[in-house]
């Protein structure tokens, strides 16, 4: 079978190579497709034919290298042969797409892959297509577990998707413009390193909220590494006390690892900071290749609740279980594991390029494959010019946060030396060239 799926695999990787198009076509069909989309595309940017690692072919034949990966989704680059041979084999079953009323085999393996990695609390598995499917899923649990309690708290600046529920679980007005609001959501500061007293008072703004709502607050949703807030990360003595009163309080801990699975040195980012024992759900996504809520029995709900048509593709559950497996493989995990050694590879990049450009590279944030800095001050307007520049000359990073606004990276896991060493001459590059362009000292 896998040698099947080789020969397959070589045949699009030859006839892809005959398809490229030409400037003026490629421009037409980006043009169509904003056209069709309603909203023009953030990069101009077609994927097409066979990538290499961090290297994504675009259909005009040329390649980029790819430090955003579709907003974390190809966690080992692109056209991986091995993950690839897994989706053919996968695609030839039964059904292209599975179900919660007859799984296969693929839905029982990467189910068991998660709770591998998931400590003793979190028993049971259940799948969905999108990362917000898994929030609202994981987000009506805890509101029938703790009924009639029905307000929730989530950080300052937190990103929980983008259904119309969790568009006001999210801290940014402008995800929901328009929507209508229930006014149940309350904030709680995220941690903030220059200020000594941080966590002294997140646990005062968490004590004022159950005290004005005694027995109405149902859960609180962790994010431990702020994504569109900016790649915040806080250490394990700010999440204890605040989980350790949520639990004081019957409050449920729900924590969104929706971008930061598989990326912080283990599998889950509570399990990084060693907060197994507080954690009643988790949600994944993105690197997984579709998403899961994970829960403890005591969060496990009344038939019906998370019932839906689609558990996922046969051929996504396939490769999902098969990147668990070659992250437990290949030593990716721990604090020695390949992520870890990434990290410090990516850490001495931006202490060399600040050498070089101390006023163009400001504060960095984030864990392991999850990196970002603020250029030139964090001005949004200053920063989406550098990611444009960079990608005119053959990276794509994308932003993050607000005042200030950074740029921020979610690196294939397997990212080279070579790949790294290119990648940052290219981001030099669109420093050195806003700066003149705009006449600001680097």
């Amino acid at each position: 079978m896998k040698e099947a799926a080789a020969a397959l695999l070589d045949a699009v990787a030859r006839e892809s190579e005959s398809r490229a198009l030409e400037p003026e076509a490629y421009a037409k069909e980006v043009a169509r497709l904003e056209r069709v989309r309603g909203r023009p595309l953030f990069f101009p940017l077609l994927m097409g034919g066979v990538g290499r690692g961090a290297r994504v072919r675009l259909a005009d034949g040329t390649t980029k290298i790819d430090f955003i990966g579709g907003i974390g989704v190809y966690g080992f680059g692109h056209s991986d042969r091995d993950l690839l041979e897994t989706a053919v084999v996968a695609a030839a079953a039964d059904t292209a797409f599975q179900g919660h009323l007859a799984p296969g085999p693929e839905y029982q393996r990467v189910s068991k892959a998660l709770l591998r990695h998931a400590g003793k609390r979190l028993r049971h598995a259940w799948l969905s297509v999108s990362g917000a499917m898994a929030n609202e899923n994981a987000l009506k649990m805890i509101l029938q577990k703790r009924a009639p309690a029905d307000r929730m708290l989530v950080f300052e600046n937190g990103f929980a998707g983008r259904t119309t529920t969790l568009a006001e679980l999210t801290d940014r007005p402008a995800f929901r413009e328009g929507l209508p609001l229930r006014g149940n959501v309350l904030h709680v500061p995220f941690y903030d390193p220059s200020d000594l007293q941080s966590t002294e008072r997140s646990l005062a703004a968490l004590d004022a909220h159950l005290a004005r709502y005694p027995g109405q607050v149902a859960g609180m949703l962790f994010e431990l590494v702020q994504g569109e807030g900016g790649f915040k990360t806080a250490p394990r003595e700010f999440f204890v006390p605040l989980m350790e009163r949520c639990r004081e309080h019957g409050v449920a801990v729900w924590v969104d690892e929706v971008q930061t699975f598989a990326r912080t040195g283990e599998l889950y980012a509570f399990r990084t900071l060693g907060l197994e024992g507080y954690v009643d759900l988790v949600t994944v996504g993105k690197v997984l290749q579709g998403s899961a809520v994970l829960f403890s029995r005591a969060y496990n709900p009344r038939a019906g609740l998370i019932a839906g048509t689609y558990a996922g593709a046969t051929s996504a559950m396939a490769v999902g279980a098969r990147i668990i497996e070659r992250l437990e493989e290949d030593n990716y995990l721990g604090p020695e594991g390949r992520i870890a050694i990434l990290e410090r590879r990516v850490e001495r990049r931006f202490e060399s390029l600040e050498r070089r450009l101390p006023r163009a590279v400001g504060p960095r944030s984030g864990i392991g494959a999850m990196q970002a800095f603020v250029p030139f001050g964090g001005q949004a307007d200053v920063v989406k010019d550098v990611i444009d520049v960079a990608f005119e000359e053959g990276l794509i990073v994308f932003p993050a946060g607000r005042s200030p606004c950074k740029i921020r990276m979610l690196l294939p896991v397997n990212t080279t030396d070579e790949e790294l060493e290119a990648a940052f001459t290219i981001l030099e590059k669109a420093l050195a060239r806003v700066a003149e362009d705009r006449g600001l000292p680097c």
